[in-house]
């Protein structure tokens, strides 16, 4: 069986690699990873080469994305890319395609793959996120996909109304959290000293622009910075860098600045890795912004996260989770009482043990 594995950037391919180990292992199975989009660009950290270090299988490499970030230039990627896969799939044939999430870039790659009759299998569907124009990429890709393998029974329901249907819809849990119980993480002060960043208590750090309402990122980014300056004359404070989203610059910009005004105090990362970014939510007194790791992986690791603004509005959430909108004081309020907090001793709804190799069960069973 051949199958190929769909991957933009750092965020997809780090909840990936669990599927991908396991698929790599199979004899009977042929893995083709199809590299594009963010992995190929040095401006977030240039991961292709985290992807041909692992050497899961074999790689193929799509270009076509811009640095830039206008929704303009996000048009202009989204038509490049179409145009390059459509030629790659008319010379590339496999049995399954997997594409995950709600990037605009994954939505260009498996719409043109739609005239070729592409057997898409699709991850994480069903979700909502009112405060991001990915909500629509999500519904586009599973209305084009064969199989569906969702993180709740809710958002199999989802899925069953979207494409009109309960067939081929399976809820194993959130692929990002296999195994996640038995994973012998770096240890801390080695993830410190690689990414150069200071060994003393710290909240992690994650703000991408909201894609709705994109003349608000202007005024949010300051809000960001703002914030972040007052928490952190009482914590120091590791960052990692926003995605290639519309107006994610303002974001990276004043992350960039804060780090000049304090870098005691602010320590930035382009690319941790899954395992190194697990060990850096593991080691974290609280976690603030708007990323979906925030969601769904936080619990895992009993760690309260405040999410700010419309940009995860919709999703399920975990109790551990504090939505607070895009306030300087509400913020700074919440990051202060939050700390007073015990640890978060809730379980994490988005779990379910064996996720990957219950993924690859199903795929096999489907094509026999």
């Amino acid at each position: 069986m051949k199958i190929g594995v769909l991957s933009s950037s750092r965020a997809d391919y780090g909840i990936y690699e669990p599927l991908l180990k396991n698929l790599s292992q199979n004899k009977k199975i042929e893995l083709t990873i199809i590299a594009f989009g963010m992995h190929l660009k040095k401006k977030y950290g240039q991961t292709i080469r985290n992807i041909k270090k692992d050497n899961f299988g074999d790689i193929n490499i799509i270009k076509g994305m811009s640095d830039k970030d206008s929704p303009l230039d996000v048009a202009n990627t989204y038509g490049q890319l179409i145009k390059r896969f459509s030629q790659y799939w008319e010379n590339n044939k496999f049995d399954y395609v997997i594409a995950l999430g709600d990037r605009f870039e994954m939505s260009a790659a498996v719409q043109s793959g739609i005239p070729f009759e592409i057997k898409f299998i699709h991850l994480h569907g069903g979700e909502t996120t009112l405060g991001s124009v990915d909500n629509i990429y999500r519904h586009q890709i599973t209305l084009a996909s064969k199989i569906h393998f969702v993180a709740t029974d809710h958002y199999l329901k989802k899925v069953s109304n979207i494409i009109g249907s309960k067939e081929n819809i399976y809820n194993h849990g959130a692929l990002s959290l296999d195994g996640i119980n038995e994973m012998k993480l770096p240890d801390w002060s080695h993830v410190c000293k690689k990414f150069d960043i200071h060994h003393k208590e710290y909240i992690l750090v994650t703000f991408h622009p909201e894609t709705i309402g994109l003349n608000k990122n202007k005024s949010y980014s300051k809000i960001v910075l703002e914030s972040l300056k007052r928490i952190s004359q009482d914590t120091n404070i590791v960052i990692t860098m926003p995605n290639a989203d519309a107006a994610g610059n303002l974001y990276r910009n004043s992350m960039i600045k804060l780090s000049k005004l304090y870098p005691s105090k602010i320590s930035i990362v382009e690319n941790f890795g899954r395992e190194n970014y697990f060990s850096a939510m593991q080691n974290a007194s609280m976690m603030i912004g708007n990323t979906s790791s925030g969601i769904l992986e936080s619990a895992s690791f009993k760690k309260y996260v405040i999410n700010v603004g419309d940009r995860q509005k919709g999703r399920l959430k975990n109790k551990n989770v504090f939505d607070v909108p895009f306030s300087k004081e509400k913020i700074v309020k919440k990051y202060k009482s939050v700390k007073k907090l015990p640890e978060y001793s809730g379980k994490n709804i988005f779990f379910k043990k064996n996720t990957a190799e219950k993924i690859i069960e199903t795929i096999k069973n489907y094509h026999a």
